[in-house]
């Protein structure tokens, strides 16, 4: 918490730089900013007012060739005597107008650890000495009430700081200040000290006050001014009408803000022309104060707001070393705040992405632009996590970067989100694909033995048709017959597995009868495309009894040999198994035409078939008919294929139990 404190601090101290540099600028004080040796880092505008430098003039020149000859090596020596015992001191010397003639000035100086660039520097603040002891008064008021906005938790314990301060200069038992309402057209009071008065608000238009702001400049009103004023009809008497009245327009750079008054009801005398200075001196403070309390409050806001940021916040200095994160940046990472503070954000590098996208990266925020764009990440835990990502450069007054902030959105849920909607859109789209295919090949399967069955049927009712023909065509029709209700058995089927009502029925099972079962079926169906069907089953001299769904395991090999038959016009199919521990290793070996690669992984899906043509029968949902009764059974299914040279189905045949005669 303490590094963090410490960053957010320097975060703040970036934002107000520029404003306190205007505060600076408009300070009556001659304020400059030194190096060590005594180079003009920084001067204001007062430097011009009194000495009648231009500030182009002064910069990068000695502070010590102000001073008169015989005092430069005195205050020299005295400023670097006091600071090293403390960080600021005090001198008086001579210092060197633009005419050539000197005038009596007193310095103050603070030393500023690491002001520029990291270095120490000094900031010196001359005041002109005319009438000493006044002026003394008035930069003890002036360094009083700057040294009160730190202290002052409100405007209220300001206003108090200004009525003290002022009364140490002049009598103050009548003072208000007050800050124009625009859209009201009042002046609204936030502070006020009156003998006989006691307003919250008054109208700007036609108020002495109003008058005077109208002017922009601090004004001092006798009596007989402000009855004139009233009789021209330019103001309007409200209240006791003031033997002096002496008021300053309190501005916020060009714009004029408020206002504060200083009256006196019984002597005219109370306050001189003189007195102006003060009033402006004042009224500048006030600015300031208001200025200064409008940054930390938007500072404290933006330091609020990045603290409870959904957002991730990282900060780098110009190199890229993490100088602060929010408490967001930990929880997504997992990274404790102390463990980046120093590290590099290639720490999160999930290697997903090209040296090129991070040398364009670095290359846009370096040459002073933004960079957005999407980037994988890793946690400490080693996750990966996807985020939307600004990356933009901070400068400095010189525009030099002196810092980068990332701000970082997690979006992993929404890529998930999207990736599974394109995945859900491509399934429906290969879904439409594999219902449109599969409406076809059904429509052929049915039409073509349907077609086949009536042209037979009309045949048979031929008078002159021969018994020999008759034979012939009976035969045909019971084919064609078979075919079409092997479709319609195939769609059943399929429609049952993924309606999830199929079960099974648990027994013994005898595969070596099984399997000399299913090469007997289809010997004939083998034979006549000119082919052979073999069996390879361990150890012939014994029983292999496994517990199982006997229908189910038939149908498996069924599928898988009906699939080679339809795909094969040469060779051999090998049916078999072998015995393991838990389970039956089975297999349907061909010499057909093959399934290549890219078919390979969505052959067991739905109306999916190796060769798209009508040249082969088939539907489409053996092989997913094959995997959903292996996926009933707890079993798996494999396939090795060549094409061109053949095809390999394994597939295993869990059991609790066996039984070896």
């Amino acid at each position: 918490m303490k590094e963090l404190n410490a960053e957010l601090e320097n975060i703040k101290l970036l934002m107000k730089k520029r404003e306190l540099m205007s505060i600076l600028d408009n300070s009556f004080n001659m304020i400059a900013n030194i190096d060590l040796d005594g180079k003009i880092i920084f001067c204001n505008e007062a430097y011009h007012e009194i000495l009648g430098f231009q500030k182009d003039e002064l910069i990068a020149t000695s502070f010590y060739n102000l001073l008169h000859p015989s005092e430069r090596s005195k205050i020299k020596e005295q400023i670097f005597t006091q600071l090293i015992n403390d960080s600021k001191g005090r001198a008086e010397s001579l210092l060197l107008t633009k005419e050539g003639y000197y005038k009596f000035a007193e310095h103050k100086y603070r030393l500023l650890p690491g002001g520029t660039n990291g270095k120490d520097t000094i900031v010196v603040s001359s005041q002109d000495n005319t009438e000493k002891r006044r002026s003394d008064m008035v930069l003890k008021v002036q360094r009083n009430l700057a040294n009160s906005v730190v202290s002052s938790n409100s405007f209220t314990d300001y206003y108090n700081t200004i009525v003290r301060e002022l009364n140490t200069v002049m009598e103050v038992n009548n003072l208000f200040i007050a800050f124009y309402d625009e859209e009201r057209k009042l002046l609204k009071v936030a502070g006020m000290t009156d003998e006989n008065e006691r307003i919250e608000s008054f109208p700007e238009n036609m108020s002495l006050t109003g008058y005077m702001l109208r002017g922009k400049k601090a004004a001092i009103y006798y009596y007989d001014d402000i009855i004139e004023l009233s009789n021209e009809g330019k103001v309007a008497i409200m209240g006791t009408v003031s033997q002096v009245w002496l008021g300053s327009p309190i501005k916020c750079g060009d714009t004029i803000t408020g206002a504060i008054v200083i009256q006196n009801y019984n002597s005219k005398d109370a306050f001189s022309k003189l007195d102006i200075e003060i009033i402006e001196i004042v009224a500048n403070e006030i600015a300031n104060f208001m200025e200064i309390k409008s940054a930390e409050e938007a500072s404290h806001k933006l330091n609020i707001a990045v603290i409870q940021s959904p957002a991730s916040v990282l900060i780098t200095d110009a190199s890229g070393k993490i100088e602060f994160v929010n408490p967001k940046f930990s929880e997504l990472t997992g990274y404790e705040i102390n463990e980046v503070i120093g590290s590099n954000p290639r720490i999160l590098n999930s290697g997903t992405h090209s040296k090129e996208m991070y040398h364009n990266l670095w290359s846009t925020i370096s040459s002073g632009g933004e960079w957005r764009g999407e980037i994988k990440n890793k946690k400490k835990n080693g996750e990966f996590y996807w985020e939307d990502v600004s990356i933009s450069p901070i400068f400095n007054d010189e525009g030099k970067i002196i810092n980068y902030v990332g701000v970082k959105e997690d979006i992993t849920d929404r890529k998930k989100l999207i990736g599974d909607l394109i995945e859900a859109k491509e399934r429906a789209e290969e879904s439409d694909r594999l219902k449109t295919a599969f409406l076809q090949n059904i429509s052929h399967e049915i039409r073509t033995p349907m077609n086949s069955i009536m042209g037979f049927i009309e045949l048979l009712q031929d008078p002159d048709t021969t018994g020999d023909e008759r034979r012939e065509y009976i035969e045909i029709i019971e084919k064609s017959g078979n075919r079409m209700l092997g479709t319609i058995n195939d769609i059943i089927n399929i429609s049952k597995i993924e309606a999830g009502i199929v079960s099974l029925s648990i027994g013994e099972v005898d595969m070596k009868g099984l399997l000399y079962e299913i090469a007997g079926v289809f010997k004939p169906e083998v034979e006549k495309k000119g082919m052979h069907i073999f069996t390879d089953m361990p150890d012939l001299s014994q029983k292999h009894i496994i517990s199982g769904d006997q229908e189910k395991i038939y149908a498996i090999y069924s599928n898988l040999v009906k699939n080679a038959i339809k795909y094969s016009c040469k060779g051999t199919i090998t049916v078999g198994y072998r015995i393991k521990r838990d389970h039956a290793e089975c297999f349907v070996r061909d010499t057909g035409i093959g399934i290549s690669k890219d078919k390979q992984e969505k052959i067991f899906e739905r109306f999916t078939r190796v060769d798209e043509s009508k040249s082969v029968e088939g539907a489409g949902i053996g092989l997913s008919i094959v995997k959903g009764y292996l996926d009933l059974m707890k079993g798996k299914i494999s396939l090795n294929s060549v094409p061109g040279t053949g095809s390999e189905f394994i597939f295993t045949i869990p059991f609790r139990a066996s039984q070896f005669d």
